[in-house]
């Protein structure tokens, strides 16, 4: 009893700072997360909340879901197929890219292990829906009382859909990612490789034999992350669609808005069960269940009255959810700790924004040179200077990199010192990051958001 009644005012409690949060960024004119971290970061100074603790679990399967679903079913049809291109490109060749070259660099400067300086790049390389959306969403606002013609409203939504869109995909390939690099077994490669160039440089005559069983191997690790990569991410999109419309033809069973709002946000968790028992992407599944349940099932199936108050319900769910997340995230992070390595922190936060920059620059003149030589892509975005750096500036990190590294093996050795690395850049990310892309958003064209 105790139990249940520390937990619901330690709750009350974090609610009334995040409401003060709230009302602070009126006057310091910050986002509204990079306020939540800094009170948290003063909250944790002062050990108010002793016992607090963040889980992996937490973050996964009970506030990731709704979260994203939020995410995707504010994703417009018309948009997202305009740009899936630019969308795709990004988030899954974009990631790989600022995955490998993080975990490459880190591995050669800290001297790090190869396998858990991937690991590394793969987990803090995903960008945080939760800050992209909410910034995007009062940006939108905006112009909600705002007179625009179709090529205007066509273009803001192309923008949007963009940055959202990215973000989203983003963290689903960056999760499966993480897996991958999880389950390698380079200490076994790197020995059959250094034996397999020993015994041919001392046995000529059977050096073709091992050379073949050594790249026969290598081969076999890189088909079996490829299978793995492709079953988690496809096969969790389509088992999203399937669940979406599936339950968008529930939906016409139900008889008021109230059961088809219910319905409607069940739909976020049972992708995630789907998904956890068939070893899918949950985030995938999530994503593309919330893209056809707005673009089919509300289309279709629904009220008026769900169309008005579905919104609104998931709004301040997530809402809730992302002030007790910032909150806590700030209450997590050791101030102390990252100033007794601040060399280090510096590096790790130029290595993160440098890979950022790099996944970005390098896939953008591809989706430009493809979109202008197929015309199936020609009604999506060039990405011009403009664009990329909103995409660089709006790599955001936030809770899934914690979810992931805290989720790492208890014995994994240097599990720590990654843990305190992934919290050094979530940090910059959220506040100082956060501050600069929510500035070049407000000078930004009226035109674009």
């Amino acid at each position: 009893m105790y139990h249940g009644s520390h937990i619901i005012i330690t709750a009350i409690i974090l609610l009334s700072i995040a409401s003060a949060g709230g009302i602070l960024t009126r006057y310091f004119k910050i986002p509204y997360a990079s306020m939540l971290v800094i009170i948290g970061l003063f909250v944790g100074i002062f050990h108010i909340f002793p016992s607090l603790k963040i889980t992996p679990y937490l973050i996964y399967y009970v506030f990731l879901p709704v979260v994203i679903f939020e995410g995707a079913v504010g994703i417009k049809l018309r948009p997202l197929m305009s740009n899936v291109l630019p969308i795709g490109a990004l988030s899954i060749f974009g990631t790989i890219i600022s995955a490998i070259f993080t975990g490459v660099v880190f591995h050669f400067v800290l001297d790090f292990p190869l396998k858990q300086s991937l690991i590394f790049g793969a987990i803090i390389t995903p960008t945080d829906p939760i800050t992209i959306l909410s910034m995007l969403k009062n940006g939108a606002m905006k112009h909600k009382n705002k007179k625009e013609d179709k090529k205007e409203i066509e273009n803001r939504e192309d923008i949007e859909t963009l940055l959202a869109g990215e973000s989203l995909f983003n963290d689903g390939i960056s999760l499966v990612l993480f897996e991958v690099f999880l389950n390698l077994n380079l200490h076994k490669a790197a020995h059959i490789f250094s034996d397999g160039i020993r015994i041919s440089l001392s046995s000529p005559h059977s050096s073709l034999y091992h050379l073949y069983n050594m790249f026969y191997y290598i081969f076999g690790i890189i088909q079996t992350s490829a299978v793995q990569f492709l079953y988690e991410s496809i096969g969790g999109s389509i088992l999203g669609i399937i669940i979406g419309y599936l339950v968008s033809l529930i939906l016409s069973l139900a008889t008021d808005f109230l059961t088809e709002i219910m319905i409607s946000l069940l739909l976020a968790y049972a992708s995630l069960i789907a998904a956890y028992y068939l070893h899918m992407s949950f985030i995938m599944a999530v994503i593309f269940s919330g893209i056809t349940l707005a673009n089919y099932g509300f289309k279709n199936k629904v009220t008026g009255r769900t169309l008005e108050v579905f919104p609104i319900v998931v709004e301040y769910i997530t809402f809730i959810i992302n002030s007790i997340l910032f909150l806590i995230i700030g209450i997590e992070i050791n101030l102390f700790k990252i100033f007794d390595i601040w060399l280090i922190s510096l590096f790790i936060i130029a290595l993160v924004l440098f890979s950022r920059f790099l996944g970005v620059y390098i896939i953008s003149p591809l989706v430009n040179l493809i979109k202008n030589r197929f015309k199936i892509f020609s009604n999506g975005l060039t990405l011009n200077k403009r664009y990329k750096r909103f995409l660089v500036f709006g790599g955001l990190k936030g809770a899934l990199p914690i979810a992931m590294a805290l989720s790492l093996p208890l014995n994994m050795h240097l599990r720590n010192e990654i843990i305190t690395y992934v919290f050094i850049a979530v940090l910059f990310s959220l506040t100082v990051q956060a501050i600069s892309f929510d500035i070049l958003m407000k000078n930004n064209n009226k035109n674009v958001i």
